[in-house]
C-alpha cells in the first residue's frame, strides 16, 4: 500500500526517482529510491544492499562511506536520466503514484 504522503513525495521527486531506477538497472523500486533520496536529504546513511556491496568492495562500510556512495549514485543517476530506460522508469513511477506499488527489484 502506498500512502498518500509517499505519493506526494513520489510526485515531487518523480524525475530523480526514475533516474535512480534506470541507473540502478531496476534495483530500486520507486519507494526504495525515495528512501535513498530522503536519507540523503537528512544526511543519514542508506543501508540498501547495493550500497553496502559497493562499500564492502571499497573496503569500508562506515556511515560516511555510505553517505558518499548515496550522494555519488544520485548525482550519476541525474546525469543518466537522458538514457532510453529513463522513460520506462518514469512510467513505473507514475504507476506507483497512481497506487500500483512495485514490489521487489527486476533481478529477483
Amino acid at each position: 500500500m502506498i500512502y498518500n504522503s509517499d505519493k506526494k513525495l513520489l510526485k515531487q521527486y518523480r524525475h530523480v526517482i526514475a533516474a535512480l531506477i534506470a541507473y540502478s538497472i531496476g534495483y530500486f523500486t520507486p519507494l526504495a529510491a525515495l528512501r535513498a533520496i530522503q536519507d540523503f536529504k537528512n544526511n543519514q546513511p542508506n543501508f540498501c544492499e547495493w550500497y553496502l556491496d559497493i562499500a564492502w568492495k571499497r573496503g569500508t562500510n562506515t556511515d560516511d562511506a555510505l553517505l558518499d556512495i548515496n550522494r555519488n549514485i544520485i548525482k550519476a543517476a541525474i546525469k543518466y536520466r537522458h538514457c532510453a530506460d529513463f522513460k520506462f522508469a518514469l512510467n513505473i513511477v507514475d504507476k506507483n503514484i497512481a497506487g500500483y506499488e512495485s514490489f521487489g527489484a527486476s533481478w529477483f
